[in-house]
């Protein structure tokens, strides 16, 4: 029964894609942007760690004003710390918490179309589930720097960060698509502490700026 049902949600997918009048408002597109990750919680006085993000996306557009996407981006976040320590007098250390993640994420988007205008701004807001793919560790000190793994220092993250994400863009038409511009800025839901006794609640965030071109499909 359920592979019957899976069958049938399936062909209802592929004739909703192939059928001409949806088929005209598809959309989809490569990104590249940078971002500046950091922490939010129990934690005090971080800085904020730069990272890059790559991605795409596929977006039907539903009404003129309204347009659900689907995108999916590998992202570098963490945060990093400053503290002062006594080595043969005070020294500045600096530790770099590295945390890469592959997001998918779900922004309900409004458009704004300008008549007669080849620019049409956006605001969006939506769900998203960022799974990690390494969390690595940089400390300078004396002017040594090394780097390991967050598991060799017995750090553990959740690997799963449900969150939350909103933002605005502009789209910028242009040959057979439009330019794309978005500032984002995402909080994460969960926990990512996972050190056991530890209850130092450790949640990202990140502002994120990025770039791309966006072909529409059957117009």
């Amino acid at each position: 029964m359920k592979m019957s049902r899976s069958i049938v949600l399936a062909a209802l997918l592929v004739a909703l894609v192939t059928t001409p009048g949806l088929a005209q408002n598809l959309s989809a597109g490569p990104r590249l942007g940078i971002g500046f990750g950091n922490v939010g919680g129990d934690v005090e006085d971080t800085n904020s760690n730069f990272g890059f993000n790559l991605g795409g996306t596929f977006g039907i557009q539903l009404h003129d004003y309204f347009r659900l996407d689907f995108d999916g981006q590998y992202v570098q976040k963490g945060f990093s710390e400053e503290e002062t320590i006594d080595i043969d007098g005070l020294t500045n250390a600096e530790a770099s918490f590295n945390v890469n993640y592959i997001e998918f994420m779900v922004p309900a988007t409004l458009t704004i179309p300008i008549p007669e205008s080849p620019f049409t701004p956006r605001l969006f807001v939506g769900p998203a589930l960022a799974i990690e793919v390494s969390c690595g560790i940089t400390a300078e000190a004396l002017d040594t720097e090394i780097s390991f793994d967050c598991g060799d220092a017995d750090i553990e993250t959740k690997s799963i960060d449900f969150l939350i994400f909103f933002g605005g863009g502009v789209d910028f038409a242009l040959g057979a698509g439009a330019i794309t511009l978005d500032l984002l800025y995402d909080l994460g839901l969960t926990d990512l502490n996972d050190v056991s006794g530890d209850p130092t609640s450790l949640k990202s965030r990140n502002f994120q700026i990025s770039a791309g071109y966006r072909f529409f499909f059957g117009s």
